[in-house]
């Protein structure tokens, strides 16, 4: 899967080759683009039984993929504000707990958030994000199937190049947090008084986009 990453990535780097004369109004207007790439999923799985906490904890990778749409404009002529929502999903699920047949699958991410860049040439862009998430994930063993849309958020860090006219290729990474869920049918299920389960990500994508 890392090899749609690094395409994309010698794309950037091959950015000053391919761009054409950089007109005034780069990562100035509306976009729309595709991403792809790594996923990794972590989740942590404690049990309370009689007092004592056991936990679980498992790191799934997977292929990241998706798309985004979103709006840039300058506040002055080197630096750009812009805002973009995305719908992402991920490949595979993740199994906890040690062998019980506890299964957790993710769904679908949407992500509304804005980022703050610098221009560090008139084609290159080395930016910041942070905002919302939701993420839907559904947890599954012989006796339970339990699905849920979690609320979090995101923050990252990226690099975008203008490569050709109106388009442009990033790299990017992103860390998400989805907060702790207490399961209480699943501590039934387990014979335990208490299980909670904990969320969060990180992910390294490629992306291009058409902007207008």
């Amino acid at each position: 899967m890392f090899k749609y990453v690094f395409a994309l990535a010698a794309l950037a780097v091959a950015a000053p080759v391919l761009a054409q004369a950089a007109p005034d109004n780069n990562f100035n207007g509306p976009f729309i683009g595709v991403q792809g790439g790594w996923q990794q999923d972590r989740q942590r799985l404690d049990v309370t039984n009689n007092g004592l906490v056991s936990s679980a904890s498992q790191n799934k990778d997977g292929f990241a993929y998706g798309g985004q749409a979103g709006y840039d404009f300058h506040l002055s002529p080197d630096v750009v504000l812009g805002g973009e929502v995305s719908l992402t999903g991920r490949t595979g699920s993740t199994q906890l707990g040690g062998g019980n047949g506890l299964a957790l699958k993710q769904g679908r991410t949407i992500a509304a958030t804005a980022r703050l860049g610098y221009l560090v040439s008139p084609t290159g862009l080395l930016y910041a994000r942070g905002g919302y998430a939701n993420a839907r994930f559904r947890l599954t063993d012989s006796n339970t199937n339990i699905a849920e849309n979690r609320d979090g958020y995101q923050v990252g860090v990226g690099y975008e190049q203008i490569v050709a006219r109106n388009v442009s290729a990033r790299l990017e990474y992103a860390y998400s947090r989805f907060g702790n869920d207490n399961l209480p049918a699943l501590a039934t299920d387990l014979g335990a008084s208490a299980a909670k389960l904990k969320y969060s990500r990180n992910a390294v994508t490629a992306g291009l986009n058409f902007r207008f």
